[in-house]
């Protein structure tokens, strides 16, 4: 009965935030910027409008988890981040003020995913410069990372401790305050230090997300009573608090990127993790530091799209992808037909191919960066699709990776997911825009959680290769961890952002951007049907094939026939495709953003 009656205010609860951010109808008075109809009734309750069923915010939002505004706009994976994002924006922040507020309050609201323990990446668009930049604050390897000595298995249960790396959130996230935010570090932590205080209801996803790692969230007791009542799983809309993750954002916002990376507080972390078998110092602390890297970027049917280069092998895989699928009439096939979704699911797995074998740390390794997003290397590689019948194996091109001076240094000193992963997007009345993945490798990462801190960290170096043999992304001192992360940003013909977008779920967010992206440009839809459209996966080794059953059955079987075993077809939402959050800037200037219903996203506008 508890339950129940927990679920029914959860529901009330969502059916009252929905509206935030909506276009009022006609015959209800305009909303003050950042209220909601609820709250701005102040009138006596004989003279106030009845209530009225949620409506869409637009064409396209089937699961009303969309918003609309003309100053400013955010989606994450909690409306009730997206909604501190749009508060920052009201008090005056700009997009990145607003963007790490999320970060944060997303690793608070969804900590399986993302949190100060782990790593991310962002794309920004400076509207004052007209320029593209991007932020890499990913993981790093300690000193003591060398090829074959460690255990960086995070297959065990739980994960190996000798696999926790270096975290690069706080140094990246005060890096874009410092050098694009306008607010101080107080302002934009303060109401995330608030709700970790007074507390936020549990969601479904919540204990959907523990129930996966619970095993290795019980082999350490603080790391399990941070996220379960003693153990046991909250009822959904039980308040959950973190007190101590608020103490710990109290400190970064006073003593900053010094504070996390070179103190006491340090010497705290250190030791903990050390005196349960890991290997992280105070010196890899103090020695780490975010990366300022230019964008990747190539241009797709008449647009420029920007996304992340190395440590990360995504975003070559997106770019490289949408070349090849400039050789293709994608429109003329139709966006539900068997030609289509085999024509991406293959130039998908020749990209995947490529960024495994290819793409690491870019300070390490000379990498064919430029050669994978060109369209000549493309064209080479569209020759392979042929209509109607699939790759049954698709490979890597014929490319080469060496070790860099800095690597060569480094290797001659040695002497013997699901995907824990979320993303957000932020657009403000200025023009700036800013497109974050952020990610703890796997769901609560290590699950060690060093007692007082409130937060865990990833166990990232299993993302590396362990073997001496290793050609590209080997285990070695200070290398940068690689991820599929590829935070997008779409820029039309004046080369100003119309589609912020990206996903989390390991090698299916890239898939889904690249969807994202190609509905949005060659099937020219809004920003509804972009994310809440059917979509698929090809397993980047296999012949399997997720295909959610918003396809027609026509199209399923002639995939069938063309050789795909497909997965998930008896499911409207598949696990296996990622979980979009994106913001289409409209021609009238005002914003649409939207949370994909898959995995309870939201958004929020002013």
């Amino acid at each position: 009965m508890k339950k129940t009656i927990s679920l029914l205010l959860v529901l009330c609860l969502i059916l009252a935030t929905a509206a935030c951010g909506k276009e009022p109808a006609e015959t209800t008075p305009a909303a003050q910027p950042g209220t909601t109809q609820a709250q701005e009734a102040t009138q006596p309750p004989e003279t106030q409008p009845q209530p009225t069923e949620p409506s869409p915010a637009f064409e396209g939002d089937t699961y009303m988890t969309g918003a609309v505004g003309k100053n400013g706009a955010a989606a994450c994976a909690s409306s009730l981040a997206s909604d501190i994002a749009v508060q920052i924006m009201e008090k005056g922040g700009n997009a990145i003020d607003a963007a790490v507020a999320m970060i944060y309050a997303v690793g608070l609201l969804e900590p399986a995913a993302s949190g100060i323990g782990g790593a991310g990446q962002m794309v920004i668009y400076l509207a004052e410069t007209n320029e593209y930049v991007s932020i890499e604050y990913m993981t790093q390897a300690p000193g003591a990372a060398w090829p074959g000595v460690l255990d960086v298995s995070t297959s065990s249960t739980p994960p190996s401790v000798e696999a926790i790396a270096i975290p690069g959130v706080v140094h990246g996230t005060l890096t874009a305050l410092e050098k694009y935010g306008t607010m101080s570090a107080a302002e934009v932590l303060q109401p995330v230090i608030d709700l970790a205080r007074n507390g936020f209801p549990c969601s479904e996803r919540w204990n959907t997300n523990i129930e996966g790692r619970l095993d290795n969230l019980k082999a350490y007791e603080y790391s399990l009573n941070l996220y379960t009542d003693e153990g046991f799983m909250y009822e959904v809309g039980d308040t959950i608090k973190n007190p101590d993750l608020a103490d710990t954002l109290e400190f970064i916002a006073k003593e900053g990127i010094k504070g996390f990376y070179d103190s006491e507080f340090t010497d705290k972390m250190v030791n903990y993790i050390r005196g349960i078998g890991g290997v992280l110092t105070h010196e890899d602390f103090a020695n780490y530091t975010s990366v300022m890297r230019d964008p990747i970027s190539t241009t797709y049917q008449g647009y420029r799209v920007y996304t992340t280069g190395g440590p990360s092998n995504g975003g070559v895989a997106l770019l490289e992808a949408l070349n090849i699928l400039e050789h293709f009439d994608l429109k003329g096939y139709g966006f539900d037909s068997p030609e289509t979704l085999q024509i991406m699911a293959d130039a998908y797995a020749m990209a995947y191919q490529d960024g495994v074998s290819f793409m690491a740390d870019p300070d390490y390794y000379n990498l064919p960066v430029e050669t994978i997003i060109s369209k000549e290397y493309a064209a080479t590689r569209a020759e392979a699709i042929k209509v109607g019948q699939r790759i049954k194996t698709a490979k890597a091109g014929r490319l080469e990776v060496t070790l860099s001076e800095t690597g060569q240094k480094v290797m001659a000193d040695y002497t013997p997911d699901q995907g824990g992963t979320t993303h957000m997007v932020c657009a403000d009345k200025y023009g700036n825009v800013v497109s974050s993945t952020n990610t703890n490798g796997i769901n609560f990462g290590s699950a060690v959680a060093v007692p007082g801190t409130g937060f865990v960290f990833s166990a990232h170096l299993g993302n590396l290769n362990n073997s001496t043999a290793a050609r590209v992304n080997m285990v070695m001192p200070g290398i940068r961890v690689r991820s599929t992360t590829c935070p997008t940003i779409v820029a039309g013909a004046d080369g100003k952002p119309v589609l912020a977008i990206g996903s989390p779920g390991n090698w299916a967010l890239v898939s889904a951007a690249i969807e994202g992206v190609v509905n949005y440009i060659t099937f020219g839809m809004g920003l509804g049907d972009v994310i809440n459209s059917p979509r698929s996966y090809r397993d980047g080794v296999s012949k399997n094939l997720t295909l959610e059953s918003g396809y027609s059955e026509a199209t399923a079987k002639a995939l069938q026939e063309m050789g795909f075993d497909l997965e998930d077809y008896d499911k409207a939402f598949s696990s296996h495709v990622g979980s979009l959050a994106g913001i289409q800037i409209m021609e009238d200037g005002n914003f649409r953003a939207l949370g994909d219903f898959r995995r309870m996203y939201g958004a929020s506008a002013y």
